[in-house]
């Protein structure tokens, strides 16, 4: 007897890559092992694997190509025979209203507290920030009651919603590797993952390493990941300042499945947030993958991520924003070999209640009961 056919789901979004690491090396490859997926993103380097199919879609360069992608999205999402649209982005809010009126099944991923990304956006004029925020959260406030559910990226962001059945937190947690990375333990190098910008640190930590190299540290940084074009002159001109400029490599955007080829030729990692109210309550994704390969870090200590990394987890804190006590805490791990295989345990050891199975459950749960429900 034929299988029947499995229910098809939509994961979509206008600006994040296909291959994001929330939505396609988490969420899509989790609900494969139940459903028909197909991923829409931005085109990023990178092939689909294990049959997901992947509807690539051009960067956008402007707000007219950001709503050409929303366009592409709500005519996949009408005639493309999904029964769940699961949309990333606030600005498809919209487009998951016009679904709503050909009754198809829709989910709001929130990754963001929109509210207090629009205090960090250098962009928004300051006088404008906390009307842009209120306003954005208010149209986000609509598809709690009128779409088939939300899935919050934070606990923190529940504080932002009414409490009801519609409503589940699946975090970023990490998927537990064996073994950990063989780091080159000769290496000079601090590793950093991210968004290229001030607000996440990336000048603290170039200002850091300016300390230890006039100090006759012989050091330097691996940093992955995007840098906007509003980052980039204040970027560069903290290298050029270095006494050792060339010791620093900025690779660009990586992909996830790349990340840990970079980490190898590092020694420690780091995640140097500065205070925002956008990060004081939000998970720093990457402690968990510095843990999963058994790399020591330095962080920030922000509220959250003290209380969850800060007891033997393999972290060493600062200060947020305290270049000196930053550069103090890369050179104590850096130059003591006991407490570094000490954090290098740690770090594993702990590693395992951040496991992304636990996630895995119940977002594979949340869209079992969406599916069963005949409401729309």
């Amino acid at each position: 007897m034929e299988e029947p056919a499995r229910p098809r789901l939509l994961l979509a979004s206008s600006i994040h890559r296909w291959n994001d690491v929330r939505i396609y090396h988490k969420q899509a490859k989790s609900l494969m092992s139940k459903y028909d997926v197909t991923v829409m993103g931005v085109t990023s380097q990178g092939i689909a694997i294990d049959g997901l199919s992947v509807v690539e879609l051009p960067v956008p360069s402007s707000l007219l190509g950001r709503l050409m992608n929303a366009m592409r999205i709500l005519k996949t999402g009408v005639v493309g025979g999904a029964r769940v649209i699961h949309f990333h982005d606030p600005e498809l809010i919209w487009i998951g209203l016009v679904l709503k009126i050909f009754r198809k099944k829709v989910v709001y991923d929130v990754h963001e507290d929109l509210q207090a990304v629009a205090q960090i956006r250098s962009w928004i004029p300051q006088s404008l920030k906390k009307a842009i925020g209120f306003l954005a959260h208010s149209v986000e406030l609509i598809g709690q009651w009128l779409f088939d559910g939300l899935i919050l990226a934070e606990d923190s962001y529940m504080n932002n919603f009414s409490r009801h059945n519609r409503i589940i937190v699946v975090r970023n947690f990490v998927r537990v590797s064996t073994q950990p990375l063989k780091i080159d333990l000769t290496s000079n190098n601090v590793f950093y993952a991210g968004s290229v910008t001030i607000a996440r640190g990336v000048g603290d930590l170039l200002k850091a390493l300016a300390l230890l190299q006039r100090e006759g540290k012989k050091i330097g940084a691996v940093i992955a990941g995007n840098m906007p074009v509003s980052e980039s002159k204040a970027i560069n001109q903290l290298i050029s300042a270095l006494p050792n400029p060339e010791t620093v490599h900025l690779t660009g955007y990586t992909d996830f499945d790349d990340l840990p080829s970079l980490a190898l030729r590092c020694r420690i990692a780091t995640v140097p947030l500065r205070p925002a109210r956008n990060y004081e309550r939000s998970i720093p994704t990457k402690i968990l993958d510095y843990m999963n390969w058994g790399m020591p870090f330095v962080y920030s200590k922000l509220e959250l991520t003290d209380e969850l990394f800060g007891d033997q987890c393999g972290g060493v804190a600062y200060a947020p924003g305290d270049v000196d006590e930053l550069a103090r805490a890369i050179n104590l791990v850096m130059a003591d070999s006991s407490h570094y295989s000490r954090l290098r345990r740690q770090a594993r050891e702990k590693v395992v209640t951040f496991c992304w199975e636990i996630e895995e459950a119940a977002l594979l749960g949340f869209f079992q009961d969406i599916l069963s429900s005949d409401s729309v």
